[in-house]
């Protein structure tokens, strides 16, 4: 039953031709609109989120290893490595849970691994793999949850992963345009944003809001929202869009929180 905020297809699935997967990626970056509004007419596929998914796990993999290569940038990321063990090494002496003996001794044993060839391309590489597949599906599941119940639209479990997984594509390419960045700046980066590019602490509020300002992560989550409101048969996108951007900020304010109560734990989830 149709609502005011959901339509039916007003064309008909025979005069829409099916769409390749390379004009899909064309779509999603300059003309997310009108693929999602072709997409809903036809059976979803797999290979729309699979492949997106693996290509961002791909180029976050080849990544680390680009920024290794950099002997200032990988001494750059060991020095980070090392400051943060020393830091909560010195918490533990200081609560009493070790010696400064023994921390200076766990601090050596820990510099050692850190430098080991496995610690750094072969550990980062399955945390990389394992950690995206994890978020994609829990974003997906709340997306399809807020889509379906909250906003009230017509769209399938499987329409929500396409609707997830084609937007990839811009984090892709978001991506690659980071680490070439980052190279030609001798600097490994988490973001294109003025707080990242500035080198400020993103742990500080100051840091953490301007880190919000990338243009890659808003025009990620800009067209999440348009292609849930296709999807799901929306006449109302702004609607869509207004949601996808809020709760990504309501979640990203939800873990700076958490970082200045157990920055141990929470601290490096903010990018």
């Amino acid at each position: 039953m149709e609502t005011e905020d959901t339509l039916q297809p007003q064309e008909s699935k025979q005069e829409i031709e099916e769409l390749s997967h390379t004009d899909k990626i064309v779509g999603v970056i300059s003309e997310p609109s009108t693929l999602f509004s072709k997409l809903v007419f036809f059976p979803t596929k797999a290979a729309d989120w699979i492949l997106p998914l693996l290509a961002l796990i791909i180029v976050a993999i080849v990544s680390t290893f680009i920024y290794m290569s950099n002997p200032e940038i990988k001494y750059e990321i060991q020095q980070q490595q090392q400051k943060a063990m020393r830091e909560q090494f010195d918490k533990m002496v200081e609560s009493g849970q070790m010696s400064r003996e023994q921390a200076d001794e766990q601090m050596e044993q820990s510099a050692q691994f850190v430098n080991n060839p496995m610690f750094m391309y072969l550990i980062p590489s399955i945390s990389v793999f394992i950690i995206m597949i994890l978020w994609f599906f829990i974003i997906t599941t709340l997306a399809f949850l807020l889509a379906k119940f909250a906003l009230k639209g017509d769209g399938s479990y499987s329409q929500a992963m396409t609707a997830m997984g084609l937007p990839l594509y811009i984090s892709v390419l978001g991506s690659i345009i980071l680490v070439i960045t980052g190279m030609l700046m001798g600097k490994m980066l988490t973001g294109l944003n003025p707080a990242t590019l500035m080198g400020m602490d993103l742990k500080t509020l100051p840091g953490f809001l301007l880190s919000r300002l990338d243009l890659f992560t808003i025009w990620f989550y800009v067209v999440i929202g348009i292609s849930f409101a296709k999807m799901f048969k929306s006449n109302n996108t702004n609607k869509y869009i207004i949601t996808s951007l809020a709760a990504w900020l309501i979640f990203m304010f939800i873990i700076f929180g958490l970082s200045q109560l157990a920055p141990s734990i929470f601290g490096n989830m903010i990018r």
